[in-house]
């Protein structure tokens, strides 16, 4: 990290992620619009968190859609990298160095807050890991304004990938902090958030392009619909059947093994509506890349 950060200052961020990194530039370099913004409804002048960013491709999305983004990473070279990136690209993003269980933030600032994989695999600490995860939500709760919203990507300790044998990613595990979906439901309770929405990661925790509410079975049979299972003969045929049944009987909803959580910071009104809410419960870049709202 010590000679990437030295060669960004030369060469600039991206040409140094080429040349010393070059089997992740690619992922590194790769700015993908974040999927949070598809269930979001904030001004362009917001102040939102991220924790844990990686080399700062979400940050650089974010700092493109809203005013000003701060960034918490736990390794200074790490966070280093993200600021020079960002500065090179003159977007408002700041990024500090910082550990995830003690972050320096003042109440009430912003937002939104981002955590993209942090919540389900937090720092290895002496004590309870449900204590812990408790303790760093209500740390990160104090920092949101009254109106402000958390959004987590986690994996489904149950999910269907883990419960039909496929294989982890590099360095996955079943980890202490890797919960079901009811758990991670009790863990927003329990420190006093409000509302919680959950919708499926359908390509995979690290791509959240496409998000699906896992609360409206509607929605789920209609994106089911849509897809070109049959393009890939019988099995896509059963593939489609088993999950038009999974949408149907709620299993959709339990075994989905990547999830966003959308979690408000205190308890609101909510209305409620016979059909998905078009600002906030839209399908995006659904199989041929159009939106389809009013599901």
């Amino acid at each position: 990290m010590q000679e990437l950060n030295r060669l960004a200052v030369e060469i600039g961020w991206q040409a140094a992620a080429e040349q010393v990194v070059p089997e992740e530039a690619a992922a590194i370099c790769d700015e993908p619009g974040p999927g949070f913004l598809y269930v979001w409804d904030l001004p362009p002048n917001s102040t939102v968190l991220e924790i844990g960013d990686g080399w700062g491709a979400s940050a650089a999305a974010l700092g493109r859609a809203f005013a000003r983004v701060i960034v918490v990473e736990d390794v200074v070279e790490r966070a280093r990298f993200i600021d020079l990136r960002a500065r090179q690209m003159n977007l408002p993003v700041h990024a500090i160095c910082a550990d995830f269980l003690s972050l320096p933030l003042a109440r009430e600032q912003f937002d939104a807050i981002v955590l993209n994989g942090i919540l389900d695999s937090l720092p290895a600490v002496a004590g309870d890991p449900w204590e812990v995860q408790l303790r760093f939500l209500r740390s990160i709760r104090e920092s949101l304004k009254p109106s402000g919203f958390l959004c987590a990507t986690v994996r489904n300790r149950h999910g269907w990938d883990r419960l039909s044998g496929q294989p982890r990613r590099a360095g996955e595990n079943d980890g202490a902090y890797v919960r079901s979906l009811p758990g991670y439901r009790k863990l927003f309770h329990e420190t006093g958030y409000g509302a919680v929405r959950a919708l499926h990661v359908w390509n995979g925790s690290m791509d959240t392009a496409l998000l699906l509410p896992l609360n409206n079975p509607k929605a789920l049979r209609y994106f089911v619909d849509l897809s070109n299972f049959a393009g890939f003969g019988w099995r896509g045929r059963i593939r489609q059947m088993i999950l038009r049944t999974a949408a149907r009987t709620g299993l959709w909803a339990r075994c989905a093994p990547a999830v966003v959580f959308r979690v408000v910071c205190v308890c609101l009104p909510v209305c409620r509506y016979g059909h998905a809410n078009a600002r906030t419960l839209r399908l995006a870049h659904v199989c041929d890349g159009r939106h389809y709202r009013g599901i």
